[in-house]
């Protein structure tokens, strides 16, 4: 079985047990961030004991830690991705668009773009962590904030498309 039914499956047997529940769905998102290229959102309607807003303050935080690893990932593999620009012109253009997609769309940008509901939003976190220009104490604190926002806005919106569709899932 793959990691990513592994965790959907453990989620889905400690549902009735909302401590344990929280604490693998905030793996499960820290997971999602760095190495997991799925949507975590239909996570959050597991666990009907569990109060929603907690999952979606664990939702945030699980994204913000989640991109704090994310950062220091970049730091080490933006050189070996500028080595490989420099070789392959297709994979040069690729990095240009990312450098300039980052470098014009900023925090801002990288919000509205996590906070897309069904997003998968790894690549997005990995590329913003790539090819930011600056990587100041500063920056880490705005790029894990800016997940953090995200993430709970991510889930106000499910919750809210879900509430006003009449669904009764949660």
């Amino acid at each position: 079985m793959d990691v990513i039914g592994a965790l959907t499956s453990f989620l889905e047997q400690v549902q009735g047990d909302p401590l344990t529940y929280s604490v693998v769905f905030f793996i499960y998102i820290i997971a999602a961030t760095v190495f997991l290229p799925v949507p975590v959102e239909l996570m959050l309607f597991l666990s009907p004991a569990t109060p929603f807003a907690l999952k979606a303050v664990l939702l945030g935080v699980g994204k913000a830690l989640g991109s704090v690893i994310v950062f220091y990932i970049g730091l080490n593999v933006e050189k070996p991705i500028v080595g490989l620009a420099k070789r392959w012109a297709f994979f040069r253009m690729l990095v240009s668009f990312c450098k300039w997609l980052v470098d014009k769309l900023g925090y801002i940008g990288l919000y509205l773009i996590l906070s897309v509901p069904v997003m998968v939003d790894t690549v997005p976190v990995y590329l913003f962590s790539i090819f930011k220009k600056e990587r100041t104490e500063r920056d880490l604190r705005n790029f894990a904030l800016t997940n953090l926002m995200a993430g709970v806005t991510r889930a106000a919106i499910v919750y809210y498309v879900v509430t006003e569709l009449g669904w009764d899932i949660l």
